[in-house]
């Protein structure tokens, strides 16, 4: 029986039980906060609070298309009497003050990878290049390795040079 409810509602058989328990949903839990503290409450901001949360099925994302899981947070009764609303604003506070991106500047070389076609096989394989960023530190490409002026210089007429396997460019 249950499995028929999953193919048919795409909710895990956790889900389920947890459904058939009594337990509340975290957006029925957060309309329940909102009113006991007279203040607006999201249910994405009770999931650091959960104890339980089950799968309720498999998604297209809305960016890319993908195939995306789903996660439903849960809450009893007694967990939900404690949480105070002290501890959903200093959460609220927490994620309010994340780090701003490292905005200084940077300049330097890092490995560009291209795919080639070998001709005779018809392989593909990937092969090293040199690279140069100058930029900002927080969009730096993966595996970006600082120069100082005269490197980058030299880096500079060196840019598009392939490079063997394991090989570390000498600026």
């Amino acid at each position: 029986m249950k499995r028929s409810d999953y193919l048919r509602q795409g909710k895990s058989e956790n889900y389920q039980d947890a459904e058939a328990k009594g337990l509340l949903k975290a957006g029925e839990a957060a309309v329940l906060l909102s009113k006991k503290f007279n203040i607006k409450i999201s249910a994405k901001e009770l999931g650091v609070f959960s104890t339980e949360w089950h799968h309720a099925g498999v998604f297209k994302g809305a960016k890319n298309g993908r195939l995306i899981g789903r996660k439903v947070y849960f809450f009893s009764a007694t967990a939900l009497n404690n949480i105070s609303l002290d501890a959903i604003l200093a959460n609220r506070n927490k994620a309010a003050e994340k780090t701003p991106p490292d905005n200084t500047p940077v300049q330097g070389w890092y490995p560009q990878f291209f795919r080639m076609t070998d001709p005779v096989t018809r392989k593909t394989f990937s092969m090293p290049f040199i690279g140069i960023y100058r930029g900002p530190a927080s969009k730096a490409p993966k595996g970006f390795r600082p120069l100082g002026d005269e490197a980058f210089a030299i880096a500079e007429k060196q840019r598009g040079k392939a490079l063997k396997p394991g090989e570390e460019p000498g600026f």
